[in-house]
């Protein structure tokens, strides 16, 4: 049987006649949302409803896994495990025709009303195996876009996802390519606090599934094991960032990720996560030593019965825009192993913007001319832009290189010579506002002394330097505009890149960039303000996925902070220690907890305890002893090794502070103790008045000594004093 909605085609011949698994009522929201709005308006329908569930199945952004491939528009494809259409758009708009195979028909529902308007498109409800028995076609690509892992509940075998390769592969045309996507199952990101995402349990996946089965996701070795078995398939592997499931970029063996690349945060929109380290640094640690390939967080293979080699080795998104400005980037291997740029648009909206990036390079090339700067030759080629990939160093990674050997100096040098350059090129005449300007930027309140030039490449800025051994040229010019924009904003831009979004440069601020640069705090203000109006520009009315994470993510737990508190817990703490004969060790001790920095209480002395040791905290820098008496309110003798700053006050210089009561007297039966933690900021200003006087006190007996010195020697060296030590002698 078959069924139309809108030009495309359902074909319910294997429909069991009810759906086996659903999400529940969310499933009903969104078949009138694919029903009632059109695909250009589900990013504003996700901003409004602001849940996980409609996030994921109505975000453009998953398509990203798929719009890449470089189809010529002749290829028949098959979509396994299709679900509500999230992926399938993005073949309908670049293959010729494109059949979908799922199990659920309110599902395929979902997708057939989004793409209605699509003639190549045919979906097939029921289960695969009893779908692929009738299967006659032979395929150009099969996809199995986050559907591999539930291979045993597709085949019903002793080996299924070996058998299901097997399968599918049946129904590929000799050179026919399988496109799957899957969680690495040593994703970095499952060791540092996401939960597994089929079981929503921490540590599954790593640990091997021990309570959990149905579901299986692989780490790239045993990946390979299962091409192997499954006819000795071949595999180009791809990375995608932060996941397949919304990926904005993909690498490739051919072309890995750069350390400082990878610096997302905000991803894991569906479960609460622990944030246990960083990962933006562990993950440079990985590409240091070769390792990102076996923690990468996810998996994209094409697979070939020989070996596939797909053009592209690396896609970057830049579709969180609006769509007169949504573009991607890719790089790409020719046969000789020749490497291209090439800028595509997203959508047709944003052809213009691509285009006219011939235009920006010519009026650039003539700029940067005087100051012997290249730039990255461009040809527009129908809607693309192909740029020359450049090799070299950016100016950012010699800055960084330059930190990194404590050359500090040289590093300012090196960074002011360019900011000196962009001076050079864009302070021709006197700044004005236009129309254009405030339309970009804002209304902004600019100094009146500010410098301009007519055209104004904003993101001239190190990291789109490339320095070779006989150039310096600027790779990325996107964001150009045919209108002044003050000189000073640029320089602030390139120090804001620079300086601001990597921690370990954070050493460079006591450097004072900005000011060196003429660039005072109230500028920085307006500077703020031009930057977030320039991204709302950049947005339009687009709401991007970071600006939603507050809303629909359940968010994280900072582990360092949770451990900070406890740790910062149990340094308030009084530690006693008692010796009845074989000196202070941890299990003749006992600990009380200091609650709003104090303590009261009454310690009962073990029997034939000679000695006390009271260690108040680990940190506690300053402390006062209210009370320290034995039961009868006897005071206590001790000593410590802080200094009394006041009556019953003591600061302590070292980490280890500790009270030292050297002899219990006998027959006492317990110790009284009321403390409280000072101020240490205040405290040790009172350490360093005492230090003072004592010193001056100090000074004082010194030149006392002095003199009375000086008065003996002059004494000693009078006649009379020879005479009377003369006659003493006699």
């Amino acid at each position: 049987m078959e069924e139309k909605i809108g030009k495309v085609i359902l074909d319910t011949t294997c429909y069991p006649g009810k759906d086996l698994y659903s999400d529940g009522a969310i499933e009903d929201e969104m078949l009138a949302i694919s029903r009632d709005f059109a695909p250009e308006e589900f990013n504003r329908v996700i901003s409004e409803r602001k849940s996980w569930p409609i996030l994921y199945h109505f975000s453009h952004i998953r398509e990203n896994i798929l719009s890449w491939i470089p189809f010529t528009g002749e290829e028949k494809v098959l979509e396994i495990g299709s679900g509500c259409g999230a992926v399938t758009g993005a073949l309908c708009e670049r293959a010729k025709e494109v059949t979908c195979i799922e199990l659920s028909m309110k599902r395929s529902k979902i997708n057939a009303y989004r793409h209605q308007d699509q003639d190549n498109l045919k979906i097939l409800v029921g289960n695969f195996q009893e779908i692929e028995k009738n299967l006659t076609e032979k395929y150009d690509y099969i996809t199995l876009i986050g559907v591999f892992e539930y291979g045993e509940s597709y085949i019903r075998s002793e080996n299924p996802y070996v058998d299901f390769l097997r399968i599918i592969s049946k129904h590929l045309k000799p050179d026919g390519k399988i496109i799957l996507a899957i969680e690495n199952r040593l994703g970095l990101k499952y060791w540092a606090g996401c939960t597994e995402d089929h079981f929503g349990t921490l540590f599954e996946g790593i640990q091997g599934y021990p309570k959990t089965k149905g579901v299986k996701t692989f780490s790239r070795k045993e990946f390979n094991g299962i091409l192997e078995e499954a006819g000795n398939l071949k595999a180009d592997w791809y990375y995608p960032y932060p996941d397949y499931k919304f990926p904005m970029t993909i690498h490739s063996d051919r072309h890995l990720p750069a350390s400082g690349e990878l610096h997302m945060r905000d991803y894991n929109f569906d479960r609460l996560r622990l944030d246990l380290f960083q990962e933006s640094q562990v993950y440079n640690t990985l590409l240091s030593n070769d390792l990102y390939p076996q923690f990468a967080n996810s998996f994209l293979l094409v697979i070939g019965k020989e070996q596939p080699q797909t053009a592209p080795v690396y896609v970057k998104f830049s579709n969180e825009r609006d769509q007169k400005l949504s573009i991607y980037t890719e790089i790409s291997e020719a046969a000789d192993g020749q490497l291209t740029v090439k800028k595509v648009p997203s959508q047709k909206k944003a052809a213009a913007h691509v285009r006219n990036l011939g235009t920006i390079c010519e009026e650039l090339t003539g700029m940067y001319k005087e100051e012997e700067i290249e730039v990255n030759r461009c040809r527009i080629k129908g809607d693309c832009a192909q740029l020359e990939y450049l090799t070299g160093i950016t100016l950012e990674d010699k800055l960084d290189h330059l930190l990194e050997e404590g050359r500090t100096e040289e590093l300012e040098k090196l960074f002011f010579s360019y900011i000196q350059k962009v001076k050079n090129i864009h302070e021709k005449k006197p700044f004005e506002k236009t129309p254009e300007f405030v339309r970009v930027f804002g209304n902004v309140n600019l100094r009146s002394d500010l410098k301009c030039t007519e055209i104004s490449n904003i993101d001239f800025v190190p990291a789109n330097i490339i320095l070779s051994e006989n150039k310096v040229s600027v790779i990325d010019y996107e964001w150009t505009f045919a209108f002044p924009v003050p000189s000073q904003f640029l320089v602030y831009r390139m120090i804001f890149y620079y300086l601001e979004l990597n921690d370990k440069r954070g050493i460079l601020k006591e450097r004072d960039f900005y000011e060196k640069a003429g660039i005072l705090p109230e500028d920085i203000e307006v500077y703020v303000e031009m930057e977030h109006n320039f991204q709302q520009y950049i947005l339009g009315e687009h709401t991007a996925m970071r600006n939603m994470y507050a809303q629909i993510s359940p968010g994280r737990v900072e582990v360092e902070d949770y451990y900070r508190e406890k740790k910062q817990e149990s340094l308030e703490m009084l530690q006693i220690f008692w010796d009845n004969g074989k000196s202070f060790n941890e299990a003749d001790s006992v600990r009380y907890l200091f609650r709003n920095g104090k303590i009261q209480t009454e310690f009962e002395l073990p029997e034939n305890t000679t000695m006390l040791r009271l260690d108040p905290g680990e940190m506690s820098k300053g402390l006062k002893i209210v009370k320290l008496t034995w039961e009868d309110e006897s005071q206590v003798k001790f000593h410590t090794d802080g200094c009394e700053v006041s009556s019953g006050e003591f600061y302590f210089g070292g980490d280890d502070p500790q009270i030292i009561v050297d002899s219990v007297p006998e027959n006492r039966k317990s110790i009284k103790i009321e403390m409280e933690i000072l101020d240490r900021k205040t405290t040790e200003k009172k350490f360093w008045k005492v230090y003072a006087e004592q010193k001056r006190a100090m000074e004082q007996m010194s030149q006392e000594l002095a003199q009375k010195k000086a008065l003996v020697d002059q004494v000693e060296g009078s006649k009379a004093w020879k005479v009377y030590r003369a006659i003493k002698r006699v």
